[in-house]
């Protein structure tokens, strides 16, 4: 280690490396009492550990005259100010000593904004009044780019959750951009115009011209995204106009002209434009479409509250304006809004339309259901919805329900409970007596709402129009197949529109409904983006391609004409394939020269159709299942066209010899041709849906639809003159639960059905050629309906009886071939299944009364199974007697069920197998124990194997069990009533807010914590209860310790809520 003088020798030659600094210019705010403490306080917090730029103006006594500022590569969230100096000055901790500003080579360069884009001089544009001060000094903002309210929306989201330690502006600048709070509690672009003193700051704000003094708890460092769109908020004067007889406007003249102008949507005529890009405008208010526009500017001269310039003249302005303007978007929408009539859903006037075709509107998007169902409302709507919405609190908020038929289309108001609202809206459906489904059409939301939230609406509520409009979106279609779109697709749509401010261009000049329109937006960029296009781009949705009317015309020949190469020319042939015995192959070709291949390779195009199928001339017919459609359709060919069906397939096969068309074809939907199937063979077709490489299409004579590449597909129309073979069938007055027949329905009557030969009974023919025949169908002797409401996949719209078998007679051959085909060891004594009445029911002890039980099993925590103790069992047997109400009678003997079972288990091999499935039906069921049970049957789950639920009746608990582990049950069994009881629990419901929760999934009204607790709480203990109701169900209230409710616990602890 060196010795200490060493070190003293090697750091005396190194300099100071600290260096005693002064700010320049600048001393404490009160001289006489030197530097305050917060001035200390204030100084480090803007400069400790933070890296500063230090200016040094020169050297005073070994001391650094400095100014210590942010360096320019620091954000602009930084805490440094500009310059300390300034910052200490602003905010009075101290004062310049030569009490003069800084010199401007001392000013650092401050972030403002862009100046706004003008119109160009002599033109006309849309545009509206934001801020006045007087008639020569006002503000307005061009409407043809209504950005900037989504720019707002942003700006506000952002600074709204901003707690202000991170952009905190310590020494506002003369000119700085910054965000500002207004009166209103909303942040504002602004712009910092005045440095009053008092720590205050005056700021004009940018987007509307208005002015205000705030504090620095107001203002916010602006960020750089929300500093690059240039202001919005144009200075404007009136041209040819100065004060009437005085040198300042008049309170009177600057109020009419507010009137006039505040925050309504003029035209403005700029006239010129003057220094510091302040425009000389002519004002126009036309407030109806086609209507002669009205000078604002002579308006206020001729109220005298205004006069000409000197040396202006009336020659020329007189004509100026006396022609008849095209209406703006904004005067139509506002017109629109005036007019429309709210009785009828599409009452648009037409040419009001047609006058906005093609142009951009600015619309607020309220709600989005789908890409084909999405609803705005025009910008303007705000106010009226407001004033609207008074209106019916007023009308609404103690009136009284009253009864009224309500039917579908009708106009009501409609108390929206979620919100406490009352809103106009009009009946979609009727869902149940109680139910309603309503479209609130101001807002363009639908939901159901029971019948008690509607009332009468008044006369003088539908003189306003309806405040939405519901749109579509073009140019695209769903993705995977499918006419629906998907529930993606529908989400992502709705999470970025919903509530979001954006363009809408009408695309078809006549009215249709939906409004077919493109929809454009802002990203999170700030880029103009097409929502179809987003949709296509990230893959939900796929493009349709519009065609024009005017090039839709066919000719009205039915025939196809179908390019193929041949040498450098192409040659065209039409073919014409029609069903004719006496004819090998029958075609008819007709050839000519194309000089233009790629020209004339979209003109080809099958122009002819199918003709729709034959529905025999009886009331009922034979045939066969072809094709079970993912709709439930029945497909179905009469056995009568089955030979000709045949014929025609093998001469396709004879006649097409050829590979599927290989050249690039622009496939269009519905158009014939010709398919060749997975088996080789030719299949006439047609074509539903085109989906990227592949296509949909439907085999006409099977009924069967399936994706496909487009090289197995040819362009060619097929016997045109055959109808259809198979007819699509629907069963008549048939519905579905849920309205449409579910996927496990669908899967049954495949394999119940295909190939299968079936009767056809005709009840109701379709409306068009096209439609589906509404049919009974019976297979094998029984109704398919009835089949079908046996497990539950459907129920009758009407108490008509639908025969469960065919109606005997009407067709005796085949009841004949029906006994054939029957298994006869299944009619052997032995193999049938005895006649026997349902288990006795045990009976729960009279209300009032506390008797004991056990609990069998849990189904949810207020629905259960018990059972009486022994005691009162079988008390309540021996009150059975001997004889049951069916008749039956039963050896009296003196061993329990329990032994009964034991006994009847050592031998359960030699019992019969069950034969018979019906529901209710008594069997002896094997356990996961191994042991048999008595059981009966609820229902056929599976066909394949046949597997069936079964309810174990002495215990509660249910169980799908193949056949093999189901027995014929000895009628011995029969004489012990049921001992399992189902029963419902009083005193207690579901809780209300009980969300967050994991739910039971066969009963998500309740959680799973609260069945736990609920099998906690019945767990060893000694259970009573005391009977409520007896019927329709049992009720009973269930008692610990014979006193205290075993629900008590789950309320408690919140899991449920006390039921009174």
């Amino acid at each position: 280690m060196k010795s200490e003088p060493y070190s003293e020798e090697l750091l005396k030659d190194i300099p100071h490396l600290a260096h005693l600094c002064s700010l320049k210019d600048i001393v404490p705010y009160n001289s006489t009492e030197g530097w305050e403490k917060e001035a200390k306080v204030e100084f480090l917090k803007m400069v400790n550990k933070k890296a500063v730029l230090m200016k040094v103006f020169g050297e005073e006594d070994d001391v650094l005259i400095v100014d210590l500022q942010k360096p320019p590569t620091n954000k602009i969230s930084s805490d440094m100010p500009v310059s300390l100096r300034d910052a200490l000055v602003f905010m009075e901790l101290a004062r310049f000593r030569s009490q003069s500003p800084r010199s401007h080579s001392e000013k650092n360069t401050t972030l403002c904004y862009h100046p706004p884009i003008l119109p160009e001089e002599m033109t006309e544009v849309s545009v509206m009044v934001c801020h006045i001060n007087s008639p020569t000094d006002f503000y307005l903002q061009l409407m043809e780019n209504l950005d900037f309210l989504s720019l707002l929306k942003t700006i506000e989201e952002f600074y709204k959750g901003e707690d202000g330690e991170n952009l905190e502006i310590l020494c506002p600048l003369q000119n700085q951009a910054c965000v500002a709070k207004f009166e209103d509690g909303i942040w504002y672009r602004a712009k910092v115009i005045g440095l009053p003193g008092h720590r205050e700051v005056e700021v004009k704000y940018v987007d509307f011209g208005n002015t205000a003094k705030i504090t620095l708890k107001d203002m916010r460092k602006i960020k750089d995204e929300f500093l690059e769109p240039p202001e919005k908020a144009i200075k404007c004067k009136l041209a040819y106009v100065e004060p009437s007889k005085k040198s300042q406007w008049s309170k009177k003249a600057k109020e009419k002209f507010e009137e006039k102008t505040q925050d309504k949507f003029v035209t403005c005529s700029v006239i010129k434009i003057l220094e510091n890009n302040v425009l000389l405008v002519e004002l126009f208010d036309s407030r109806a479409p086609g209507k002669s526009a009205v000078s604002i500017n002579d308006q206020l001269v001729k109220e005298g509250l205004a006069s000409y310039e000197a040396g202006y003249t009336l020659k020329d302005n007189s004509k100026k304006h006396l022609e008849v303007w095209d209406p703006s978007p904004e005067e139509i929408i506002t017109s629109e809004i005036n007019n429309l009539s709210p009785l009828s859903v599409k009452s648009l006037p037409n040419e009001n339309f047609q006058s906005l075709y093609n142009k951009e509107l600015p619309v607020n998007i309220c709600n989005v259901i789908s890409p084909e169902k999405i609803y705005v409302q025009w910008l303007l709507t705000e106010n009226l919805l407001n004033s609207l919405e008074e209106k019916m609190v007023a009308a609404y908020e103690h009136s009284e329900w009253k009864p009224v038929k309500w039917e579908c289309d009708m106009h009501c108001a409609v108390k929206v409970p979620a919100k406490n609202q009352w809103r106009r809206g009009q009946i979609l459906r009727m869902v149940t007596d109680k139910l309603v489904e309503v479209l609130l059409y101001d807002v363009g939301v639908e939901l159901v709402v029971n019948i008690h939230c509607l009332r009468e609406l008044q006369e003088n509520l539908k003189t306003m129009g309806r405040l939405s409009l519901e749109c579509s979106l073009v140019d695209i279609r769903p993705t995977g197949g499918s006419d629906k779109w998907t529930a993606t697709a529908c989400d992502c749509l709705s999470l970025h529109l919903t509530g979001a401010i954006a363009t809408i261009i009408l695309q078809e000049s006549n009215t249709t409904w939906p409004l077919p329109v493109k929809i454009f937006c802002r990203d999170e960029k700030g880029e103009r983006v097409d929502v179809s296009k987003y949709l296509i781009k990230k893959g939900l949705a796929l493009r349709e391609r519009r065609v024009s009317k005017s090039s839709n015309s066919h000719s009205p020949e039915k025939s196809l004409e179908i390019p193929l190469e041949q040498g450098d020319s192409v040659v065209t042939k039409c073919f014409k394939i029609n069903f004719d015995t006496n004819k090998k192959i029958a075609d008819k070709v007709n050839e000519h020269k194309v000089p233009d291949s790629k020209g004339k390779k979209s003109e080809s195009r099958s122009t002819g159709c199918y003709r729709p199928p034959a529905v025999p001339n009886t009331s009922s017919f034979e045939a066969i299942v072809t094709c079970i459609g993912d709709d439930g359709t029945i497909f179905v060919v009469p056995k009568l066209s089955e030979f000709e069906l045949i014929k025609m397939m093998d001469e396709i096969q004879s006649n097409l010899k050829c590979l599927g068309l290989l050249e690039p074809y622009s496939w269009k939907k519905g158009e014939p041709c010709a398919v060749r199937g997975s088996d080789t063979l030719w299949y006439r077709g047609k074509v539903m849906e085109v989906v990227g490489g592949t296509i949909r299409v439907q085999y006409l004579d099977h009924g069967f639809t399936e994706k496909i590449p487009q090289c197995h597909l040819y362009p060619i129309l097929l016997y045109p003159d055959t109808p259809q073979f198979c007819i699509p069938c629907q069963l008549y007055q048939t519905l579905p639960v849920g309205n449409t027949w579910q996927p496990d329905a669908i899967e049954l009557l495949q394999e119940l059905l295909s190939k299968r030969e079936v009767d056809i009974h005709i009840m109701e023919l379709p409306n068009n050629s096209w439609g589906k025949l509404s049919v009974h169908l019976y297979f094998d002797g029984m109704s398919l309906s009835h089949f079908m409401a046996h497990h539950k996949y459907c129920i009758f719209e009407h108490t008509e009886e639908i025969f469960k078998e065919k109606p005997r007679g009407q067709n005796k051959k085949y009841e004949d071939e029906n006994w054939k085909i029957r298994f006869e060891d299944l009619l052997l004594p032995e193999m049938e299944a005895p006649v026997l009445p349902p288990y006795l029911s045990s009976l729960l002890p009279p209300p009032e009364e506390l008797f004991a039980v056990q609990v069998k099993h849990i189904v949810s925590p207020d629905e259960m199974y018990i059972c009486l103790d022994s005691e009162d069992s079988y008390t309540q047997f021996n009150h059975h007697g001997d004889t049951d109400d069916s008749g039956v009678s039963w050896e009296s003997e003196s061993e329990n069920l329990e032994e009964a079972l034991q006994r009847f288990n050592k031998n359960v091999e030699t019992f019969p197998p069950l034969t018979d499935f019906s529901s209710e039906m008594p069997c002896l069921a094997e356990y996961a124990d191994g042991l048999w049970y008595r059981a009966k049957i609820i229902s056929i789950k599976e066909f394949n194997p046949l597997s069936v639920l079964v309810l174990f009746v002495d215990y509660g608990c249910t169980e799908k069990l193949t056949i093999n582990r189901l027995r014929q049950i000895p009628v011995q069994l029969m004489q012990y009533p049921a001992q399992a009881i189902k029963v419902l629990l009083a005193g207690f419901k579901p809780p209300l807010s009980d969300s967050g929760k994991t739910r039971i999934p066969y009963c998500p009204k309740w959680s799973m914590e609260a069945l736990w607790t609920m099998i906690d709480c019945l767990q060893g203990k000694q259970l009573y209860a005391s009977s409520v109701a007896q019927a329709p169900e049992q009720i009973v209230t269930l008692y610990e310790d014979e006193q205290y409710p075993v629900h008590m616990s789950l309320v408690e602890m919140g899991l449920a809520d006390k039921d009174e």
